[in-house]
């Protein structure tokens, strides 16, 4: 992609993580942390199912090589802050970081707080998220770099229908908890969508009617949902499966024009500067906002004897150290680990060719 068009899809990440930090830090009841975390997923599955077909389709790339890639580009890219956060607070001594520790260092989050139907330990509640997304690396790419494109839409299309059928499950059920959703199959349905969006990103991002529609209906009526209020376990099952699947296809429309470079409206303001830095960043905030918002927590009780509350000023307060904290960690960490990775696979290439 040009560079515009990426800095266009940092700015999807930009304000995705402004929803997250809205819900945890002003509002736990606000919906706009689940649609960004919903958006990073269709995003990711969109991303990552168009490189695997590039290194499916490259010359001299065989299956294992362009799996060993794939998996090296990931872990170089997430690994190495996760687990030097996770470290970290195991140094702090915190016994509810020690009783799951072991869940968390396997990429088994999701599964720890929905086994244990809580969200101990809170400061890393957000990370089953990251879970959920190590969980869909160890399937997604051994279907796509053996599959031809066809299948892999057919496998896309298949993971939404298994999303739906557990939604069915807990329809028939009545049976709804909060933690339920954090089990893998009831994110299969935003992966899925990401994966046939890119397959499909010709269709949606052509200007029509139907796209304008697709867009303002599904959101119009997500919106007046969160009005709804019932006390039938089944319709709640039902309000709760059309929240997180309304939002799907106006994602992906919105993902695959900015994509295309179609929209320079779009591209303009997605690609401010700024924001698509943000979004650049964007993996380093979402990382460390809980365990900032516990040391701010920590610093204005000891210092100040202020209680940190809910509202714009802990939004300020902990939102602020936590850009600033994941800039240094962009600049110093994940940066340069990146160029260290291209400058080895440029040498690995050139050695290869001399050969």
């Amino acid at each position: 992609m040009a560079a515009d068009r990426i800095r266009a899809l940092d700015g999807i990440r930009a304000i995705a993580i402004f929803g997250v930090f809205y819900t945890h830090f002003v509002d736990d009841n606000s919906l706009l942390g689940d649609l960004a975390v919903r958006t990073f997923f269709v995003l990711s599955a969109f991303l990552i199912t168009g490189n695997l077909i590039e290194l499916r389709d490259a010359k001299g790339f065989t299956y294992l090589a362009a799996l060993q890639n794939f998996y090296a580009r990931r872990a170089g890219r997430l690994l190495p802050t996760y687990y030097a956060l996770l470290l970290g607070l195991a140094a702090l001594d915190l016994v509810t970081i020690h009783d799951g520790l072991f869940y968390h260092l396997a990429f088994l989050s999701n599964i720890w707080f929905a086994m244990g139907m809580n969200w101990n330990p809170w400061v890393l509640a957000h990370t089953w998220t990251l879970s959920v997304e190590w969980q869909f690396y160890l399937i997604w790419p051994l279907i796509v770099l053996s599959c031809a494109n066809r299948s892999v839409a057919l496998a896309a299309g298949g993971a939404i229908a298994i999303a739906v059928a557990f939604w069915l499950a807990c329809f028939v059920t009545g049976y709804y908890a909060e933690q339920v959703v954090l089990w893998p199959p009831f994110s299969f349905d935003a992966l899925g969508v990401g994966g046939l969006a890119f397959f499909f990103s010709g269709v949606l991002a052509r200007p029509s009617r139907m796209r304008l529609i697709a867009v303002i209906l599904p959101t119009a009526l997500w919106g007046a949902l969160q009005l709804f209020e019932t006390s039938d376990p089944r319709l709640l099952v039902v309000v709760k499966f059309l929240l997180q699947a309304l939002p799907l296809l106006p994602m992906a429309i919105l993902i695959a024009v900015t994509a295309s470079g179609t929209s320079p409206v779009l591209d303009r303001i997605l690609g401010f500067r700024p924001l698509a830095y943000l979004g650049r960043i964007s993996y380093g905030c979402y990382l460390y906002h809980f365990p900032m918002l516990w040391l701010m927590m920590q610093i204005l009780w000891w210092v100040f004897d202020y209680p940190l509350e809910r509202g714009f000023i802990e939004l300020v307060v902990v939102a602020i150290p936590t850009i600033a904290f994941s800039a240094l960690s962009w600049e110093m960490i994940e940066r340069p680990i990146q160029k260290w990775r291209t400058g080895s696979r440029q040498k690995a290439a050139q050695a290869k060719k001399a050969v």
